[in-house]
Parts: C-alpha cells; sequence; structure tokens
C-alpha cells in the first residue's frame, strides 16, 4: 500500500526538470544553431559554370593625377583567372576613358568578380621614357548572383537570344577611398537555371 500511495503521489522535480530541460534544448537550438549547423536558404541559381560577358564601356578617376596621358585599362579576375582590356581611349568631352570592349570568361553563380583599374606608369627622360609596373587604382568586387536577377532577353539578328543587363555604374574604391567609377553591362547565351527557394532548412528541424 505504501508503494501504491508513493506511485500516485509523484514528485513534481521531475517535472520541473522535464519543462527546463526542453526550454534549454530550445534556447540552445535557438542561440547555438548558428554555431552549431547554420540554417540556411534554399539555393536560387544552379550551381555549373557559365560563360560571362563583360561589355565595358567607360571608367572615370577622380584624383587630379592622372591626366589624359594615363593611359588606363580595366581587369576581370575570377577564379584565379584574369582578363584585360586595351587602354582606353580619353574623351575631354565626357571626361572619361572609353573601352567599348567585351572580356568573356567562366563563372560561378555564387562566385564574387574583381573588376579593377589600372594605370601604366612611365617616368620621362631626357632621352627616352622609362616603363615601369602598372599600378591598381580603383577596384570593386560584384557577386555574380546580383547581377543574373538583372538578365534581360534581348532577340539579336544576327546572335540570336541574348540575356543583357542594362548598363551598371560601379564606384572603385582604393583603401576605402572612392577613386573613380566604371560602367559595364553583363551579357550571357545560357544563363544558369533559375531554381526555387525552398523554405529555410535547418538542422534541427525533423
Amino acid at each position: 500500500k505504501k508503494g501504491a500511495g508513493h506511485s500516485s503521489h509523484s514528485s513534481p522535480w521531475p517535472t520541473m526538470l522535464g519543462v527546463l530541460g526542453s526550454f534549454g534544448m530550445g534556447f540552445m537550438s535557438k542561440s547555438q544553431c548558428g554555431d552549431l549547423m547554420p540554417c540556411r536558404a534554399g539555393i536560387a541559381w544552379g550551381g555549373k559554370p557559365f560563360k560571362l560577358s563583360f561589355s565595358i564601356q567607360s571608367a572615370s578617376l577622380e584624383s587630379s593625377e592622372f591626366s589624359a596621358s594615363s593611359k588606363p585599362y580595366i581587369t576581370v579576375t575570377s577564379s584565379g583567372k584574369q582578363k584585360q582590356t586595351e587602354c582606353g581611349d580619353w574623351c575631354q568631352e565626357d571626361g572619361k576613358w572609353n573601352f567599348r570592349e567585351i572580356l568573356t570568361m567562366e563563372v560561378y553563380p555564387d562566385e564574387e568578380v574583381c573588376i579593377s583599374i589600372c594605370c601604366s606608369q612611365q617616368v620621362d627622360l631626357l632621352v627616352a621614357a622609362l616603363s615601369l609596373a602598372s599600378k591598381c587604382v580603383g577596384e570593386v568586387c560584384v557577386p555574380v548572383a546580383s547581377v543574373l536577377p538583372q538578365l534581360q532577353m534581348e532577340d539579336r539578328d544576327l546572335e540570336g537570344v541574348i540575356y543583357v543587363t542594362p548598363q551598371i555604374g560601379f564606384d572603385l574604391l582604393k583603401d576605402g577611398v572612392k577613386t573613380g567609377r566604371c560602367y559595364m553591362s553583363f551579357e550571357t547565351k545560357h544563363p544558369p537555371q533559375r531554381l526555387a527557394i525552398s523554405e529555410t532548412w535547418c538542422a534541427f528541424q525533423h
């Protein structure tokens, strides 16, 4: 009888500990989820590489040390590979260097592409000009995924269907200071497949 009476009036401590344990697990799942197994959203773009063309139009530099003889050129760096334009042509009326050149590279949708403007350096001697190594005077990192939503289908007579963005201006920075601005558009014949965005995935979901 004594044993039966004890089972019918169980101690409240196990129940309280269970509640506290559940609260602790809930707290851990919220505060430590990002540290243990981060939650992540569904993938928006296919992960295969594709060819993206950079249609570089023009660029301007803000510092007075750059003149019409600075001979700047643009470089595009992606996954350790780099391509560059020819030196730009100075346009006195617009105060810009015109390039009107297209660089095509293979990129991944989830990577960043670095766009830099470099200037050739020369020292004028009495009898000749000595060329020195070029220096980067400004750059910007552009996530490929930020460009993809701006692609618009365009039907060209000779090339067929091309996906093109409007012309976009990017601020060029050097040591955190704006040094210029570059204008370009992007185009591709085969954009990556856009996948349906799934619900947020979390390691603690069942």
